[in-house]
């Protein structure tokens, strides 16, 4: 799987210009779509979108097979691909494989690394994948930093490191937050110490995946406040437990089986990267342990019964004490 700084870097107009995009990371994917449509149609041709499930699949099809010389360069940009009828599935690959055209750049967003299938495999083998997941915070400084220059904002290191620990479960959280700090001072500096960081609520807004990462390190007290936090910012039971159900079978897989990698893929990078780590907390009995937990937990939620809040407290102790 390629950076997108790989292929900017190495941009070529005349190769086949099709892609796959995985992850999750929303100001990745929009800023990797316009780079290509800028470099690919040079202000010559036309961008179009389809949504599977909603947008015509005979349209998209017909739009592969439109090519001429007198026809202008298309970037066609895909969601939704899985939903594409067997026999659409089958031409489009046929397409990609066999007669694909320089003047057609095709770009699938694909966010759910878990969706594997015989399609899914066959599209991602047969045109150039990108990675779009959110990327390691010493990553994100450098992407934060070259937003900043393009659009002319003068922020300090140290405010960029403050957005990227309270906002960075994404880059577009941390773009976003930098935005209306920018819109608020009117073009000034943004500092730590200016009108609008003073102003900053000082609660700390904690994201889903700095909870999963304190349970795979068994840190307790961070945990349960992570958890408290997740709730009071409106997060779903479901979202919790199938986050711990995810979390739990890739430490089971990594301790008990081999060449798993990718198989039960977590999105977030630093997660997927300390997989191992967390493995090394937990045993494979304490695992199916928490296993059961969590599906008694997924019973009171189906059932709407009382005390479920108490029992995720119950569970996080049981993991991170024993």
């Amino acid at each position: 799987m390629k950076t997108i700084s790989e292929i900017i870097k190495n941009y070529n107009q005349h190769q086949i210009h099709n892609y796959y995009l995985s992850g999750d990371d929303i100001f990745l994917e929009k800023f990797f779509i316009n780079q290509i449509v800028h470099r690919f149609l040079n202000n010559d041709g036309s961008k179009i979108l389809y949504h599977f499930g909603v947008d015509s699949e005979l349209a998209f099809l017909n739009d592969l097979k439109s090519n001429s010389l007198f026809d202008s360069k298309k970037v066609i940009v895909c969601w939704e691909i899985n939903k594409l009828a067997k026999s659409a599935q089958s031409e489009f690959v046929d397409y990609l494989k066999n007669n694909p055209s320089k003047d057609i750049a095709v770009i699938i967003v694909s966010p759910d690394f878990r969706i594997k299938n015989k399609f899914i495999t066959s599209l991602s083998s047969s045109i150039t994948n990108v990675d779009i997941r959110t990327p390691f915070p010493s990553k994100m400084i450098k992407w934060v930093q070259f937003y900043a220059k393009s659009k002319n904002i003068k922020i300090s290191s140290d405010l960029i490191r403050y957005y990227i620990e309270y906002y960075g479960d994404n880059l577009s959280n941390v773009i976003n937050e930098i935005d209306k700090h920018n819109m608020y001072n009117a073009g000034a500096p943004l500092t730590l110490s200016d009108e609008y960081s003073v102003s900053l609520d000082g609660s700390r807004n904690y994201h889903y995946w700095q909870f999963l990462d304190n349970i795979g390190k068994k840190d307790l007290k961070k945990s349960l406040e992570i958890f408290h936090s997740l709730l009071i910012n409106g997060i779903s039971h479901n979202y919790i437990i199938n986050g711990l159900t995810n979390l739990l079978v890739n430490i089971y897989s990594s301790k008990n089986y081999e060449n798993v990698g990718g198989k039960f893929p977590i999105l977030n990078k630093i997660l997927s990267k300390n997989i191992n780590m967390y493995a090394s907390k937990y045993s494979s009995e304490q695992i199916k342990l928490l296993f059961k937990d969590l599906y008694d937990i997924d019973k009171m939620i189906k059932r709407f019964q009382y005390g479920i809040n108490h029992k995720i407290e119950l569970m996080i102790v049981r993991a991170c004490n024993e």
